[in-house]
This record gives structure tokens, sequence and C-alpha cells, in this order.
């Protein structure tokens, strides 16, 4: 079982081409989303051109998706006056003049090559591709048995308590590869 956080903000995809950001863009109503990249750039995590731990380019072209968060951090310096961190990051990400984008960050879950041969084989690898390219990436944890994805989330419901970001529960699910 592969276990994932289920981070509570809101999602943004990256689209690049040959490694350099081409737009950002929001889910919108789930068909047509918001071109925000003026905004997604000024955001902690948004790389706008890929380069490995080297600082050599990487040709890719597809979609790096993730969740763009607000910590409770920011939220209480700065925008206390909103009802929580993901409406607030909801509205700052979609700015028109882009203000406060700076205070947003994206954590990464997911990426997809849209020519030639995926970067990865399978979610470990994943996740380690978008670590390897400089983002933050959403943890990992595998668990062998339905009773440690129960005991894991435990402990996640105990800890979340301290995390800096907002989140429902740790998402399980099984995959085969």
């Amino acid at each position: 079982y592969l276990v994932e956080y289920k981070l509570d903000g809101a999602s943004l995809e990256l689209q690049y081409a040959q490694g350099k950001l081409l737009r950002a863009v929001t889910r919108g109503d789930g068909t047509t989303g918001d071109v925000i990249t003026a905004n997604a750039v000024r955001m902690n995590g948004v790389i706008s051109e890929l380069k490995d731990r080297n600082g050599n380019p990487v040709d890719f072209t597809g979609g790096i998706r993730g969740e763009v968060i607000m910590t409770h951090e920011v939220h209480k310096k700065y925008f206390s006056s909103k009802a929580n961190c993901r409406n607030a990051a909801n509205g700052l990400m979609k700015r028109k003049d882009g203000e406060g984008s700076e205070h947003l960050e994206l954590i990464a879950y997911d990426v997809w090559s849209t020519t030639g041969k995926q970067p990865f084989s399978d979610e470990e690898e994943k996740l380690e591709f978008l670590k390897k390219n400089g983002f933050n990436a959403v943890p990992l944890f595998i668990c062998r048995s339905a009773q440690e994805v129960i005991d894991y989330r435990a402990r996640v419901m105990e800890e979340r308590k301290i995390l800096p970001y907002d989140g429902e529960h740790p998402r399980g699910e099984e995959r085969s590869f």
C-alpha cells in the first residue's frame, strides 16, 4: 500500500516543454482551468526551468501536478482575516495583481510526460524524479499490510497537529505496477 498525505489546498498543474515552464493552470471547473503562470512563478516550490541536482537542464515535456498550500504560520501572520489556509491560498493564487503569491507553496505529487517514455517506473521513482528536479514532493510511506495503513493513519492523525499545513488525512491506495 502506498500512503501519502492528502493535502488541503488548491490543485495546480505546471506544464513544461523541454524543461521550461510554459504555463500554470488551476483545476478551474474541472474541464477548463485558469492560467495563473505569472502568480505561480512567485510561489515557493514552482520551478521555471527544470535542472537536475548538478544544475544540468532536464529535457522534460509534460505536466507536474501539486497542491498549493498556505502554512499556518503565514495564515496567522498575514491572512488571519480569511476563514482558513485553503480559502486564503485559493484566493491569493488567482489574484490579478499576483500580490501575496510569494506566501504560497507548491507541494508536488504527480508527473506525466507527454512525449517519449515516462521518467519513472513506479510511484517511488515518480516522487524521486520530482525531488531530483527541485520540487518539494509529498511524503510517501509504504505499508505492507492493511493493519500497517491503519496504524500509520493513527500516528499521522496525532502528528497532523504539528504539521505546518492543513491536510485531511493520509490517503492509502493499493497500486500495482
